[in-house]
């Protein structure tokens, strides 16, 4: 799979989705599906939650990346798509829920491939969802202040 290729919604995944594809999943197929947060979101390093292994394999690509001005909008467009995914449900904002972890992974992605500004927004819109009445664990918290 080209991971470059696919950021740019010019190529599919193992899969044979798009971006495109994906951006046009349900809730429910957002929720069940397990297998595209981390191409959507790539780290520099593989996911444990992942069995396809796709992450960012060294500093060439990630330059590439955050030098693509359609792979930047791409990723600011699923990191939007996936907010809007999180203010229609309200299932994840307990006191744990592997969406957190996909926000943590969100955040680390923005920051990485993009700006801290994107993430520290992004950051704060998912605070802003939660509201007042947060059921959400300190433990979660840390690994978003950290991402």
């Amino acid at each position: 799979m080209d991971l470059i290729a696919f950021l740019k919604n010019e190529d599919v995944d193992f899969k044979n989705r798009t971006l495109s594809d994906i951006w046009d999943y349900d809730d429910s197929q957002i929720e069940a599906n397990h297998d595209y947060i981390q191409l959507l979101f790539p780290l520099n390093k593989p996911s444990r939650h992942s069995f396809h292994g796709v992450h960012l394999s060294g500093d060439t690509q990630i330059s590439e990346i955050r030098s693509s001005e359609a792979i930047q909008a791409n990723i600011r467009t699923s990191a939007n798509w996936f907010l809007m995914f999180l203010k229609r449900e309200d299932y994840w904002r307990v006191g744990y829920n592997h969406n957190q972890l996909r926000i943590t992974r969100v955040i680390e992605c923005l920051r990485l491939l993009v700006s801290d500004c994107e993430a520290d927004n992004f950051y704060q819109d998912v605070l802003s969802i939660l509201g007042p009445d947060i059921k959400i664990n300190e433990h979660t918290f840390k690994f978003w202040r950290e991402a």
